[in-house]
């Protein structure tokens, strides 16, 4: 990723903690965040709202709530649709002045004192990242409903088998060979929404998000490489909106397109990734640890390709592989996802065939 200029204010100016929000065409759930980070009790914060191009009332929406924010809030417009959350990422950082950033999605809210648990933990601890190990989540028709927010029960995207989560604040260790297995096991819900990061922290380190799928994934894992200071915490503070329609999935009818996209990502995440360990002990001298986090980012990308895994013949595949990899450089990658995408095929077709089968038997015995 090119670097960006930042803004380097005083640090008399430093607001605690910048809350940086990317969105497009949000105007249904925008005011739902913005009024969250209007209730909360700790309020030494400042909110950036980057539009990226949104063609509906969202920026207006926005507009209406600076007076409110009392000068704290800021509209940012970029010249035109990046059609991702990275350069509206990016951009919020380079013009943020907090001593912590927050990263925020435009469609989801986070509760009163949500602030200021995680920046109390931050100071109490010198942490560079502070990342909250569970969340709450409703579906997108329950989001306002009452009675369903009494009954919230704070919940993992991916927990890990029988994990067993912490029930106080805890310091990763700083053995960054053992921090890096443990979170290839999947741990840890690796979502930048869930994480208070120190801006030193991220401009020392020239971490930037590198427009690509599984992108939250690529900084996390940069982050569990490189922070000193990494807080893992018990704390559920943020409330996710569930819903359909999101970046990662609004191209899934268009097969070729979706799996360009996703091979692209494949490519380049494992470039960027690559470049980044180059600075870090103990990675730039191990290749199996190297290889281990590139598995973990391939995978991922590999798991959001089963909705059309059905759609796609084996020949087409070949045929978008080939494509794709033509440069013939990279043969063992191409090997790699095809052999991973017919591996899910084939699990797939067996599981349908035996479906089929059991309802065979079933409707004899009947």
């Amino acid at each position: 990723m090119a670097s960006q200029p930042y803004y380097a204010p005083q640090k008399s100016s430093y607001p605690a903690v910048s809350v940086i929000i990317p969105f497009y065409n949000v105007e249904k759930y925008i005011s739902d965040g913005l009024d969250s980070l209007l209730a909360q009790t700790f309020q030494n914060f400042e909110v950036i709202v980057v539009d990226d191009g949104s063609t509906d009332s969202g920026p207006a929406i926005v507009e209406s709530y600076v007076e409110k924010f009392g000068g704290r809030l800021r509209l940012v417009k970029l010249k035109r649709h990046s059609g991702g959350a990275t350069e509206p990422r990016n951009m919020g950082l380079s013009l943020s002045r907090g001593e912590y950033v927050f990263f925020m999605d435009s469609d989801d809210s986070i509760i009163p004192t949500g602030l200021e648990q995680m920046y109390t933990l931050a100071k109490k601890f010198n942490a560079d990242v502070v990342h909250c190990e569970k969340l709450y989540s409703l579906p997108e028709n329950l989001y306002h409903d009452a009675e369903s927010r009494k009954n919230l029960k704070p919940a993992a995207f991916w927990p890990a088998g029988d994990k067993t989560f912490i029930k106080e604040p805890t310091l990763l260790t700083e053995n960054l060979e053992k921090r890096a297995v443990d979170f290839c096991q999947r741990w840890l819900t690796w979502s930048i929404w869930l994480q208070l990061i120190r801006r030193d922290y991220i401009l020392e380190n020239n971490l930037r998000f590198a427009g690509l799928i599984c992108e939250d994934l690529l900084f996390t894992l940069c982050e569990i490489c490189s922070a000193k200071k990494y807080l893992v915490v018990p704390n559920v503070v943020y409330l996710h909106r569930g819903r359909s329609g999101s970046f990662m999935w609004r191209d899934s009818d268009h097969v070729e397109k979706f799996l360009t996209s996703r091979l692209f990502s494949l490519k380049d995440g494992v470039r960027y990734l690559d470049n980044f360990l180059n600075d870090f002990e103990p990675f730039a001298g191990r290749p199996d640890l190297r290889y281990m986090l590139f598995n973990m980012y391939t995978k991922d990308l590999v798991e959001h390709l089963i909705p059309i895994y059905s759609q796609v013949p084996i020949f087409a595949l070949d045929k978008i592989l080939r494509k794709e990899f033509s440069d013939g450089d990279n043969v063992a990658l191409n090997s790699f996802f095809f052999n991973k995408m017919s591996i899910w095929q084939l699990q797939l077709i067996s599981a349908q065939r035996r479906i089929a089968e059991l309802e065979t038997e079933l409707k004899r015995k009947d």
